[in-house]
């Protein structure tokens, strides 16, 4: 819910469509909205004191990004099956890989110390197990080594795949001493990104992000047995 006082009803229709948009997302993204709960163009009109033209339009576009799916009882946000979901994080961790490596080569001055003050965030976001904070640096550094290619199909690929399986982040960063060996493993790969060693930094890439996989289908399965 927007603060008292929030300016979403001053600006214009095409970017009040996008004030809500990005505010859902991050509610899916942040776990917020769980896959599986309902969402409907009433009830966000509702929640954001707005009417419903830009609420359809908004949910349209979650649907394109497969956030939000319709079903015969209404809207709900987008729940993967354990093999459909491990078949696009696979796909999402070589396209990331593939495109890690070409960022490192690429990457400018500018770039670089961007990523490095991520890193030195996500120590301290680490230190003090802001597991929220964490998620959201998590985030940033991984899109920062890939944009940093400079192939715009890899990077829109990779968008359209991140933002498919981005909700289960949390899963794995809120297991036990998981929020210090994330940064340990992010900030050695950020040490061969800065080296420009491509291929360290694609297998490096590939062992944190599938070994992610594996964490996050155990647990859905172990969430599966209990319901």
């Amino acid at each position: 819910m927007p603060e008292k006082g929030t300016p979403i009803l001053s600006v214009r229709r095409e970017t009040l469509v996008d004030k809500l948009l990005q505010h859902v997302q991050e509610s899916i993204l942040s776990g917020k909205r769980p896959p599986g709960s309902r969402i409907s163009e009433t009830g966000i009109a509702k929640e954001f004191g707005v009417s419903r033209v830009p609420a359809r339009e908004a949910l349209q576009r979650l649907e394109e990004m497969n956030l939000v799916r319709k079903t015969h009882l209404g809207r709900e946000i987008a729940q993967f099956s354990r093999e459909e979901f491990r078949q696009i994080y696979e796909l999402k961790n070589v396209v990331e890989a593939f495109g890690a490596m070409k960022g490192c080569l690429n990457a400018d001055r500018q770039e670089m110390k961007k990523i490095e003050e991520i890193v030195q965030r996500m120590g301290k976001a680490s230190s003090r197990s802001d597991i929220n904070l964490l998620m959201n640096l998590n985030h940033e550094f991984h899109d920062s080594l890939v944009f940093c290619c400079g192939n715009s199909q890899v990077i829109e690929t990779f968008r359209s795949l991140v933002q498919k399986i981005r909700w289960v982040m949390p899963l794995s960063l809120r297991l036990p001493t998981r929020p210090e060996q994330s940064y340990r493993e992010h900030r050695e790969i950020f040490t061969a990104f800065r080296k420009r060693e491509a291929q360290k930094v694609r297998d490096l890439l590939e062992s944190h992000s599938n070994a992610n996989t594996k964490r996050i289908l155990t647990h859905m399965e172990a969430q599966e047995k209990k319901e």
